[in-house]
């Protein structure tokens, strides 16, 4: 017990110094930044100074912490508990991420068909964007209304809509700012490029839909396999109290427990990628 007591104790005083420096480096950051705006380091320092640490330090904290208390608990093998944070973080991230990203593909379509709409009856493009920007809901609306924001400010719209399709990594968006950009420049017929983008983004929904038809068979399995441990588990210790007392109070119960915990992570990666496939047109 005062091996776990310190331990935790150990895990706490490591996420504090983690989340102190992860501060400081927000700070420097901030600092660099607003010197790199008024022209005082160039930009490359700037870029360079926030690719050192991609990997978020109070994620980092709470892996030690639960590495800490894994070891205290379970011994040497509770250790392995430390990618449990970690794994989760991406796994939620990654769904955000993809709900974010199918959620932009549901909403894309449509608001390009209300711009064609408004490029038909001879509307500019910046105008067409800013009477769509305030019909279209969040996350694409505040994507408009932040290329709108920096077109006041004297940037171009292709170059905004640049910017935001390479964050948010849409391709569609950026087929879009490379035509607004060549139209500007060369003229021709940006009402025809864009129909073809929605068309294209159309047929791009409908696959991804028949997909996931096809694949919820295998989500589902994934799901109960996956539940089924946890749930006997669980039912079992309501039933027979004290029959699974070994897998906490025996080293080789633990040991099989923390093992059992790590597989079931990995199976579970290993289903959910077989059972989302990528579609690439």
């Amino acid at each position: 017990m005062a091996s776990m007591v310190a331990s935790v104790l150990f895990g706490v005083a490591a996420v504090v110094m983690i989340s102190e420096l992860a501060r400081s480096r927000n700070r420097r950051l901030v600092v660099n930044r607003a010197r790199q705006q008024v022209g005082l380091i160039p930009a490359e320092v700037e870029r360079k100074a926030g690719r050192r640490f991609p990997v978020d330090t109070r994620l980092i904290g709470l892996g030690v912490l639960t590495m800490l208390v894994g070891i205290a608990a379970f011994g040497p093998i509770g250790g392995t508990l430390a990618v449990v944070p970690i794994v989760s973080w991406r796994s939620w991230r990654a769904r955000s991420e993809r709900k974010r990203r199918e959620q932009l593909a549901d909403q894309l379509a449509p608001a390009l068909q209300l711009v064609v709409g408004h490029l038909r009856i001879g509307r500019n493009v910046a105008a067409a964007f800013s009477e769509v920007a305030a019909e279209t809901p969040a996350p694409l609306g505040e994507l408009f209304n932040e290329v709108l924001s920096e077109v006041r400010l004297g940037t171009s719209l292709d170059e905004s809509l640049q910017d935001v399709a390479d964050r948010e990594g849409d391709r569609h968006l950026s087929v879009v700012a490379s035509a607004i950009g060549l139209q500007s420049r060369h003229g021709g017929s940006l009402v025809e490029i864009l129909e073809t983008v929605v068309e294209t983004i159309e047929e791009e929904d409908r696959l991804r839909r028949d997909i996931r038809s096809l694949t919820a068979d295998g989500r589902l399995s994934a799901q109960v396999l996956l539940a089924m441990p946890p749930a006997m588990l669980v039912l079992v210790t309501i039933l027979s109290p004290g029959y699974t007392s070994p897998l906490v109070q025996h080293p080789t119960g633990r040991a099989m427990a923390v093992s059992g915990v790590v597989l079931g992570l990995v199976g579970w990666r290993w289903l959910r990628v077989l059972s989302t496939p990528k579609v690439v047109a």
